[in-house]
């Protein structure tokens, strides 16, 4: 079964990872934050469809929409991992390597792909 999830899930991860008072920046970025990992298909084509890809469409928004004005990195680390956490495949944290994953994902060294990639090796 496939774990979807609203802006709402992300809002109550944002509270408890950052500062109550961190404002939404573009309401539409979460938006898009929250609804990425439900697409399936172009042009009749798979996509999203592993939990890693899913749950690294938060992490990879977060970081290029920046939907919040700060915390984004958190904020969007937190989704993935409790995306991860409540499909079955929870993953360890190594915060040099997701540090590492930021600064790419931020310099547009590491696409969604390699994203999904190394979500999928830390759950390994």
């Amino acid at each position: 079964m496939t774990l979807y999830v609203d802006t709402g899930w992300v809002l109550n991860i944002q509270v408890n990872v950052s500062p109550q008072n961190t404002p939404i920046r573009d309401w539409g970025a979460l938006h898009c934050m929250a609804e990425r990992h439900r697409y399936e298909r172009v042009a009749g084509e798979p996509y999203y469809e592993e939990i890693p890809a899913r749950a690294a469409t938060f992490l990879h928004t977060a970081l290029r929409l920046r939907p919040f004005s700060d915390y984004n990195a958190s904020i969007g680390i937190a989704c993935a991992w409790e995306y991860m956490e409540q499909s079955g495949m929870p993953f360890e944290l190594s915060y040099g390597e997701v540090a590492k994953l930021v600064a790419d994902i931020r310099s547009d060294e590491a696409d969604l792909t390699e994203t999904a990639r190394l979500l999928r090796d830390w759950a390994a």
